[in-house]
């Protein structure tokens, strides 16, 4: 039995191991292990405000807390109402529909192309070059960033 100690303490570190591998393997570390697609990194954009490094994204404007798109517009974009604001449906289908987006409250809004999407998420103006309400953020993507945030949107329902 001498010597058993360094076995259990080596087969734990293996297993310790195998479970950090399976955990970076699913994303749910880092950014950094979702990188691979543009939809993947855009999805990582979406959910958390960080670019795929886990650095922060800058913003301007907006609400005074940290957020991200689902922090704002739900985890499947479809929009949130809160005590303080409702948040649009920002589903691709949504925002480009040739009849005008549906607007929180069933009204319809203009229809986005695939620049008026990037001009609202980064200027925070809609397709007419009006302010979008003020708790939009405007975002300061970096081209790779806005290209994978763009392959993102467009996969939500």
């Amino acid at each position: 039995m001498k010597g058993t100690g360094w076995l259990i303490g080596g087969l734990v570190l293996v297993a310790v191991g195998v479970v950090g591998l399976l955990l970076l393997s699913t994303g749910i570390l880092s950014g950094a292990t979702v990188a691979s697609t543009p939809m993947a990194r855009g999805r990582w954009i979406f959910q958390t405000g960080t670019d795929p490094s886990g650095q922060p994204i800058p913003y301007l404007g907006g609400m005074m807390m940290r957020a991200s798109c689902a922090g704002c517009h739900g985890v499947d974009g479809r929009g949130l109402r809160t005590m303080m604001f409702a948040s649009p449906n920002i589903s691709y289908r949504n925002l480009t529909d040739p009849a005008g987006f549906s607007e929180p409250d069933g009204t319809r809004g203009p229809t986005y192309t695939d620049d008026q999407i990037r001009r609202a998420v980064t200027q925070g103006l809609d397709p007419e070059g009006k302010p979008l309400d003020w708790p939009m953020p405007r975002w300061q993507l970096t081209d790779t960033e806005w290209t994978d945030l763009l392959a993102y949107l467009k996969t939500l329902p």
